[in-house]
């Protein structure tokens, strides 16, 4: 499983551990990280959790570590990973805060993982990724490290250097289970399903009997394009662990096979096993994005209205915010789209939220500001939000915003015929279907058609079930039909 609109989700392996305080319990020359608790009862439920993240049970997984915390309030690791897990936005900060507060009570190593997770959250990712590399030489024959980073990487779309890394874990321990999965993933978005495939076997043989193994594999599958043999490991899934939550792949499956009444009947039901909340506004919203692949403006408008409301009353900004970046790119009208924008940024700055999901979300909203602005001719508003993206990206390299500041400023110069120049720009936002089919354009009029050829074939095969697959392929799918004809 990797939900695909979810953020900075940590999957954990084996630590070392000990009962007492002592900093000099575990010798550093042993390669493993040291984990500090005065507790066994801290520790016995730390272990549950962890084991539990290693295959995607969050709630699980959540209940074991704030049970750890419960036992020893100062158990910095159990802080630091409730603040990656949680998918509430006060109690991450609140972890976060704890892990900070209490860091000078443990290990070097410990202090490096929190300034390294920490960082990330808070963006501070130069010390971050200083820390990270600390960590990995420091703690050579640690398995949870190298994974740990591997997975990081792979979020950060630095696919050669996750593989890199995850081979590592792989060659510490064969038979690691969360690692092949991690590493079936960095295979799959290098485009080498092949690879991805044969990591993916060795998981499900490592672990029969967990349905993580068939739900990853399922995704995996769906990103190549097997449709039928991604239903069916979501369902193998299924049959495994009923709760566990499946429903949403099967779901997502058959909504990018333009089954979407279907899709929405599984996402009825992913909803009735959702773990919160939240969760459960995710699957309101993917469902919502069925009927913008059936282009039916007014039952989306609906839906996603409803969404946003849904989010407003739960507290998550993020999910509001996205809800009404959504309704601003499938409104017709420029002023209303606007607005819808003005509501998103409202939604951040009304509930907290960690900074990195802040401002990521704020750079995709001001992305879609520049897009919708330089398709209405309104250079002001178009520059103004470029202009913001720039100085986002200049300050921090996060991948989501150096992104969102790339494809903004690729689209603005499409708009003003300047296509050679929008080249450069979208190549850097080249995963993402907008600005795909915005590259596709620009190859296309300056003549490139080799590269438009690669392009229009990357995007008609892009199966992932985002608000952007769903406004753009169902349509270039069936344009390039129509050409074909």
């Amino acid at each position: 499983m990797r939900l695909y609109w979810l953020v900075g989700i940590l999957v954990l392996s084996q630590f070392s551990f000990a009962a007492t305080k002592s900093h000099s319990r575990v010798n550093q020359a042993d390669g493993i990280l040291p984990v500090t608790t005065h507790s066994a009862q801290a520790r016995k439920m730390f272990e549950h959790g962890v084991e539990k993240m290693e295959y995607l049970r969050r709630s699980e997984a959540l209940e074991g570590l704030r049970a750890a915390v419960k036992a020893d309030p100062k158990f910095v690791q159990a802080h630091i990973l409730i603040s990656h897990l949680s998918r509430d936005a006060g109690e991450q900060q609140t972890s976060l805060a704890r892990a900070e507060e209490f860091v000078g009570e443990v290990t070097p190593g410990e202090r490096l993982l929190v300034t390294w997770l920490g960082g990330v959250q808070e963006e501070k990712e130069v010390p971050a990724i200083a820390a990270m590399n600390d960590l990995l030489t420091q703690y050579p024959k640690d398995k949870w490290l190298q994974f740990l980073a591997g997975r990081w990487l792979l979020n950060q779309g630095r696919y050669e250097q996750s593989i890199m890394i995850l081979q590592r874990a792989v060659s510490i321990d064969a038979d690691y289970p969360a690692a092949w999965n991690e590493l079936a993933y960095a295979y799959a978005w290098s485009g080498n399903f092949d690879k991805a495939f044969s990591a993916m076997d060795r998981y499900v043989a490592l672990a029969p009997d967990e349905p993580n193994p068939h739900d990853s594999y399922g995704e995996i599958l769906r990103l190549a394009g097997k449709f039928d043999a991604a239903l069916e490991q979501y369902r193998a899934s299924i049959r495994v662990d009923p709760g566990f939550g499946s429903e949403a792949g099967v779901a997502d499956t058959l909504a990018v096979m333009g089954k979407e009444e279907e899709a929405r009947e599984e996402y009825e039901r992913a909803i009735v096993f959702a773990g919160g909340e939240t969760e459960k506004i995710e699957y309101e919203l993917q469902s919502a994005l069925t009927w913008v692949r059936e282009d039916s403006r007014r039952q989306a408008e609906h839906a996603l209205r409803d969404v946003a409301k849904h989010a407003h009353k739960a507290g998550s900004g993020r999910l509001e915010a996205e809800a009404h970046r959504v309704l601003a790119i499938v409104e017709p009208d420029f002023k209303d789209s606007m607005k819808q924008l003005e509501a998103a940024k409202a939604a951040l700055d009304d509930h907290p939220s960690s900074a990195s999901d802040h401002d990521e979300e704020l750079s995709r909203i001001l992305r879609v500001q520049a897009l919708r602005a330089s398709e209405a001719q309104s250079a002001d508003i178009a520059n103004a939000a470029v202009q913001q993206l720039e100085k986002m990206a200049a300050s921090n390299r996060d991948q989501v915003i150096q992104r969102s500041f790339h494809g903004a400023t690729g689209a603005v110069l499409v708009a003003q015929g300047k296509y050679a120049e929008a080249v450069p720009e979208l190549q850097e936002d080249s995963e993402d279907p907008i600005s795909m089919r915005l590259l596709w354009r620009a190859y296309s009029s300056t003549g490139a058609n080799g590269e438009a050829q690669m392009m229009a074939d990357k995007l008609a095969n892009f199966n992932i079930p985002s608000f952007e697959q769903a406004l753009v392929v169902p349509q270039f799918r069936a344009s390039m039909v129509s050409q074909a004809h």
